[in-house]
């Protein structure tokens, strides 16, 4: 179930503790992004995103407030995946640790194709790997999986939302971190990578969506994942 709503109300309303077996969610990263601008306009193709261009203070408070709910609906020793770029990675590991989460690994999202910059272009992303409390944990399944994902990323003009990521590069979370059955909770849904891949998969999935358009994408594309079954 996706819901067309703020995730921090939307949590409150919909999920019990403890109740969310994995989370996987892309926040704003508060860089006022709005996609490529290799355009003829050469403007951004897109809107900045809901929350992405806030005051320092108000995206610390808006962050730890998602993160609270993320920790409350979270099973103990179950995992939560949050991708990030480099500029706010350090800001954002500090305010999870602070919530109760504990940092296993910071995965690298190797995007093949290099991106925007000038001073080395961009070709990378994070993902913080992390665990509700201290306790005995869920193991990855595999002892082969580095912390380094080559995944090719979405061409700047193929992209429907500005901060896109490709369902495939979700596989493998849900693969290592659930199982069959479980339920995965994304509090940023954007177009749908998360939910696409979760019932790709066979999970069943809730999540959040403030923005209308991106909203009816998301429930677009699922709709073709449930007519191909």
């Amino acid at each position: 179930m996706i819901y067309n709503m703020d995730c921090i109300e939307g949590s409150k309303k919909y999920i019990k503790d403890e109740s969310i077996d994995l989370i996987v969610t892309d926040p704003p990263y508060n860089l006022g992004f709005g996609g490529t601008t290799q355009t003829k306009s050469k403007k951004p193709r897109f809107s900045i995103i809901a929350n992405d261009n806030l005051s320092d203070r108000n995206y610390q408070r808006f962050t730890f407030q998602w993160l609270r709910e993320a920790h409350r609906i979270l099973k103990p020793g179950h995992h939560i995946y949050v991708f990030i770029d480099w500029r706010m990675y350090p800001q954002l590991a500090l305010w999870m640790r602070r919530c109760g989460f504990v940092i296993k690994n910071c995965i690298v999202w190797d995007k093949v194709h290099m991106g925007m910059g000038h001073q080395y272009r961009f070709r990378h992303e994070f993902i913080i790997f992390a665990v509700k409390g201290d306790g005995k944990a869920r193991r990855i399944p595999t002892r082969s999986t580095t912390d380094i994902w080559s995944i090719p990323r979405i061409s700047g003009n193929k992209t429907v939302h500005p901060t896109e990521k490709p369902a495939l590069l979700m596989d493998d979370i849900i693969l290592n971190s659930s199982f069959e059955g479980e339920t995965i909770a994304d509090f940023f849904v954007g177009s749908g990578p998360v939910p696409v891949a979760a019932k790709q998969l066979g999970r069943e999935v809730i999540g959040f969506e403030l923005d209308q358009a991106y909203f009816e994408i998301t429930n677009a594309r699922l709709d073709k994942v449930y007519l191909s079954e």
